[in-house]
């Protein structure tokens, strides 16, 4: 990986220069410098991207997203939120 190099930006096809355009803006504004990555099409991603800048990873993959989800649903089920106090009428 390039990843104390150039930005890397792998992402799922399909996207367009506009979808390239806003992603390098978004990290741009973040970060506070201007970042203009080296663009890898990668089939084996099902949809979104990771990005490699300054060393550091940034998982917006299908995957990654689909996994935070699981482990959340997990989480609530494990330890569920308390149930909220009865009022009592008496």
């Amino acid at each position: 990986m390039n990843i104390h190099g150039k930005p890397l930006l792998k992402i799922a096809p399909p996207y367009d220069d506009d979808l390239i355009r806003r992603i390098e803006q978004g990290f741009s504004n973040e970060l506070g410098f201007e970042v203009e990555f080296d663009i890898i099409k990668d089939p084996a991603l099902l949809c979104g991207f990771i990005a490699y800048v300054s060393g550091i990873v940034y998982d917006a993959s299908g995957k990654n997203q689909l996994e935070g989800i699981k482990n959340h649903l997990i989480d609530s089920v494990i330890s569920p939120p308390p149930a909220a106090a009865e009022e009592d009428d008496d």
